[in-house]
């Protein structure tokens, strides 16, 4: 069972992404963000394509109806499409990315967890890593199906009169509880700790959590830092996991 007692500094969850960051890069762990990073750059830059093509389709569509001195227009259209493309990208992207890139983030978790304990925690392969794809996507899925009805609940909040005003805060602070409740699955899930224990033991560090998942959502904003956001986050959760477990 996890020990469920509030940790003495609930801020220093941010440290965690930071400390992340930092064991990617240690020699015998680079190896292991290759292919989720590439995952990363491929969902994004692909989405971009496709979406940037059906732009440009419109633009041209809209060019026939539009008079010459209200081409500006495309302009803006092109603009909107920047601008929300890295609206949703900050809040699906990393949603996204997880669930393809799952059975790796697993096994950098373990790779992070052995480096820092010096235990050997399971004798998986990558090969059997990627047998476990059905099981490691499932336990992803399900904490997807916990968020999803929640944010339909929140999304609401946004055209309800004066609620809407705090609605942005309570948005961005859920997905920040939702991003960490989804990295921190892959340590516990190594271990195969019921996900229901660990919603629990992530709410005895609720400060803790959301400084956390506050820090992953800020470094997706963060052009180039965002596609090696998934690996880091990875690293810095089993980190969180690993430490603060029995506090």
């Amino acid at each position: 069972m996890m020990n469920s007692r509030q940790s003495k500094h609930p801020a220093s969850g941010m440290t965690y992404l930071s400390a992340g960051f930092q064991l990617i890069f240690k020699p015998g762990l680079r190896r292991y963000i290759v292919i989720p990073l590439l995952i990363n750059m491929l969902v994004f830059t692909g989405l971009f394509f496709v979406f940037g093509h059906y732009v440009k389709e419109l633009n041209i569509w809209l060019s026939h109806f539009l008079p010459a001195w209200l081409h500006w227009l495309s302009a803006i259209l092109w603009l909107l499409f920047f601008i929300s493309y890295f609206i949703i990208f900050i809040y699906t992207f990393v949603s996204v990315a997880n669930i393809i890139s799952a059975p790796f983030n697993s096994f950098l978790s373990e790779k992070v967890e052995e480096y820092l304990t010096g235990q050997t925690i399971a004798s998986y392969t990558w090969q059997e890593t990627v047998k476990n794809f059905p099981r490691i996507v499932g336990r992803q899925l399900a904490i997807l199906g916990y968020y999803v009805p929640r944010a339909i609940l929140l999304l609401i909040l946004f055209f309800i009169p004066l609620v809407q005003t705090v609605a942005p805060f309570a948005w961005f602070l859920f997905n920040a509880w939702f991003l960490t409740l989804t990295l921190i699955d892959y340590p516990t899930d190594n271990h195969h700790i019921p996900l229901r224990e660990v919603r629990h033991w992530l709410k005895q560090k609720i400060w803790m959590s959301l400084s956390f998942g506050m820090s992953v959502l800020v470094v997706t904003m963060v052009p180039v830092l965002n596609f090696f956001a998934i690996p880091a986050a990875v690293a810095g959760a089993t980190k969180f996991w690993i430490e603060e477990k029995n506090q």
